[in-house]
């Protein structure tokens, strides 16, 4: 006997996209950092909004806004340049170390940043990719009329990020 009632599958057990892995909002941090003579002289942390990592790409939403350090004027410097952050990147090394060379987007500015690191299974659909890479300087000064901002931005930034990724 024919009938029109159609059987779907129970919420939540159907992936958008299969291999695809997202970031536990709980389980992530991205940290940079200024050096002098590799004596870290300034960190400061920032929110990843979202981020997918499939086999061979990172994709990443950062909140520029949401930038953390012990320096509060330094804080607001750095949210006031930023705003909204997104990393884009390609792998192009695999395991047992990780590369990815992508795409920092910011405001009206574009920079080239590679990040290398570790990528570890922790379970059933489970990850954890762990990357550092450096943020060269860029190559037009600031716009910023801070003589400190303009002084900070001429060093380069160290960049580190350890995250958790589920199915």
């Amino acid at each position: 006997m024919p009938t029109d009632t159609r059987f779907l599958p129970a919420a939540g057990s159907l992936d958008a996209e299969p291999g695809v892995h997202r970031l536990r909002p709980d389980r992530r941090v991205l940290e940079l950092t200024l050096r002098l003579l590799g004596i870290p002289l300034l960190r400061g942390r920032l929110t990843v909004r979202s981020a997918e990592f499939s086999h061979d790409s990172l994709t990443a939403e950062i909140d520029g806004s949401s930038f953390r350090s012990r320096v509060p004027l330094l804080s607001a410097m750095v949210t006031r340049e930023l705003g909204e952050v997104r990393f884009t990147g390609e792998e192009i090394a695999e395991q047992p170390s990780t590369e990815f060379a992508g795409r920092l987007d910011f405001g009206d500015s574009t920079r080239d940043l590679v990040l290398g690191g570790e990528l570890r299974e922790a379970g059933d659909g489970c990850v954890i990719l762990w990357l550092r890479g450096t943020l060269p300087p860029p190559r037009r000064p600031l716009r910023t009329a801070g003589r400190i901002a303009r002084l900070l931005a001429r060093r380069p930034v160290h960049v580190e990020f350890a995250g958790e990724f589920v199915r």
